[in-house]
């Protein structure tokens, strides 16, 4: 192909390519229109997704135009190279339009799930299509390509009569569109501008800057600012509808005492008595549930799913919202004393905001050098305050949440119990040969010195007689893993298998006898206990919750765990079915073994999916 032909046809391939990112532009429209999200939107929010829609859909289309010049070079026939752009785009106009169509059922984009129910077996038994509507997409389709075409040809017209092809302009267009958007959510994320950062979401695997300490280290906001902000929790427009319906509650509460110890990074094999004399001990009193699964591998979506009763997918609409955790809502409104003792901070991730904004006085960091120091600080806090807590008629509800586990580092005089030790955790000599004892020793001391802690906060409630009148929950918010599953991973937030999902977790209810639950139980569980035994609320945990009763022996199969992201099923026997970040979904055991030949049940699938999407408009 001679060197003037191939200018002409890269020419009026980037025109068709120009009119393509339009087209696509358009079709992402659609999808804020027929969303909820359209009621936040302010003109800050439209310039936004104007220039955001029309930049993400220059690299959808960016594709089709560079395969078609491939062709051009390969097989030099600029006919074939027209055709290649105009049938891609065609079928990226599919694509959207699908997508589109999903995110409005779904309330996310095309990713290995939909696939599944889309394409998998037993499809037919979600989606019915006739013959007809087979015909009709058919038709669309033809109409799609048809429009195409003429508009190539349009491309190729307009080329030959005006000899330009306009790249510099639509290119700086184009580049100054992507800058714009992604500086203004930038900034809108530190600012928390609904418009915005709603909006975004609505764009299929579009990820957006955001930089909020450079913008504190640029001077746009300060580190002040950004905390007073996050306390500003105004109930803004939203798409939620949570709670389904208003609370219902039964004559009087309880007003039994509750206090939560939650330790960070709890490796069930340390749940035993030679690691753990203290709480092991305790759980002989305790209901205890031995299949307790956390709602994430990490910190953040555990506690929002324990706090909320919810997937952490829910996270960015319900910090937007200023919605706040019911139990929270419910315990002010009872007039319950909220004590919160984190030894991590509570700013990042935002606890402070997403949990606590509404509670008097709240506690954000514990001064320490070390987190041992933290831990032992947040300890002798509350100690302290027992002498005064239960003292009249107020009940009170604490937090405390150990964070020594996860940092695994303690001083050289307390690393005695458990040996060989590292000294410290070197993270560099980890890999999948290593012998993980001597780091696993580290852990266990640690979790030794946390054990001896909360040790002695049950002996204080016990001196001063409140564990008659006070439930006691200990749990972890998700797992750490030692390589168990030989597959060189260390840590949490890396996997769904047991190891970094299954925690201890034990409830002890003055007046009731111990027990030893096998069934399967989740985080999400615990705040309808907490509703509907300690609160009196009576509507069904379904109204705000992805759980139920503890003691309910109902089934948890399609429990889902993960963040909006990354997230996965667990299903019977601790199956994996996981979605990816790219989008496609991986199948593996419980010890992360792939599995090649599993069937999806669609259906249930289908119905876990438009479960967790239920308290949404």
């Amino acid at each position: 192909m001679q060197k003037m032909q191939l200018r002409s046809l890269w020419g009026k391939g980037f025109i068709f390519y120009a009119i393509s990112v339009l087209t696509i532009t358009v079709q992402f429209f659609f999808y804020l229109i027929n969303s909820p999200r359209l009621s936040v939107m302010d003109v800050g929010g439209w310039f936004f997704y104007v220039t955001a829609a029309c930049s993400h859909a220059a690299l959808w289309a960016f594709i089709p135009y560079a395969v078609s010049m491939m062709v051009a070079l390969i097989v030099r026939h600029s006919k074939a190279a027209a055709m290649v752009h105009v049938i891609l785009v065609t079928l990226l106009n599919a694509l959207a339009y699908i997508d589109g169509s999903v995110y409005s059922l779904y309330k996310f984009h095309i990713n290995g799930f939909v696939l599944n129910l889309l394409l998998g077996e037993g499809n037919s038994e979600i989606f019915t299509f006739s013959p007809w509507l087979y015909l009709k997409m058919a038709g669309v389709l033809l109409g799609v390509f048809a429009v195409n075409t003429l508009l190539r040809l349009l491309a190729g017209r307009c080329y030959d009569r005006f000899h330009r092809c306009g790249f510099w302009p639509a290119l700086s267009v184009l580049i100054l569109f992507a800058l714009f958007s992604n500086l203004y959510h930038a900034y809108a994320a530190v600012m928390q501008k609904p418009s915005v950062i709603r909006s975004a979401s609505c764009l299929p695997y579009y990820f957006p800057l955001t930089a909020t300490r450079l913008m504190i280290k640029l001077g746009v906001v300060s580190s002040e600012d950004v905390i007073k902000m996050n306390f500003k929790n105004k109930k803004q427009t939203t798409d939620l509808n949570y709670p389904v319906h208003s609370l219902e509650h039964r004559g009087h509460s309880t007003s039994k005492n509750v206090v939560l110890i939650t330790i960070d990074s709890w490796n069930y094999r340390a749940f035993n008595p030679d690691v753990m004399p203290c709480i092991t001990h305790f759980a002989d009193s305790c209901s205890n549930f031995t299949s307790h699964l956390s709602s994430s591998n990490g910190t953040r979506g555990s506690i929002f799913g324990l706090f909320f009763s919810l997937s952490s997918i829910y996270w960015s609409d319900f910090e937007l919202s200023g919605i706040q955790p019911l139990l929270i809502e419910e315990l002010l409104a009872q007039n319950y004393r909220i004590g919160i003792y984190p030894s991590a901070t509570l700013v990042s991730p935002p606890f402070a905001k997403i949990l606590f904004s509404k509670v008097p006085n709240l506690r954000t960091h514990t001064p320490g050098e070390t987190v041992y120091d933290r831990d032992c600080r947040i300890t002798t806090d509350y100690l302290q305050s027992l002498d005064t807590l239960g003292s009249g008629t107020q009940p009170f509800f604490s937090f405390l949440f150990y964070d020594l586990a996860h940092g695994i580092e303690l001083s050289k005089d307390k690393l005695y119990r458990f040996k060989p030790t590292w000294e410290f955790a070197d993270y560099m000599k980890l890999d999948n040969n290593i012998d993980p004892t001597p780091f696993l020793n580290l852990y266990y001391n640690c979790m030794a010195e946390v054990d001896s802690l909360a040790g002695c906060v049950l002996q204080k409630l016990a001196e001063k007689k409140l564990l008659d009148n006070t439930l006691v929950i200990i749990t972890g918010d998700h797992g750490q893993e030692f390589n168990e599953n030989h597959k060189n991973y260390w840590g949490h937030g890396s996997n769904y298998s047991p190891v970094q999902t299954h925690i201890p977790f034990l409830l002890y209810d003055p007046g009731k006898p111990s027990h030893m639950y096998r069934h399967v139980t989740t985080h999400y569980d615990f705040v309808p206990t907490l509703m509907t035994e300690v609160l009196g609320v009576t509507s069904p945990p379904s109204d705000y919750s992805m759980g139920h009763l503890l003691t309910d022996t109902c089934s948890r199969n399609w429990h889902v765990v993960g963040d909006y992201l990354d997230y996965a099923f667990i299903v019977d026997n601790h199956t994996i079915l996981e979605k990816q970040p790219s989008g496609c979904i991986e199948i593996s055991d419980s010890l992360l073994n792939p599995l090649e030949d599993y069937k999806i049940d669609t259906r249930k699938l289908n119905e876990a999916i438009l479960s967790i999407n239920r308290f949404y408009k």
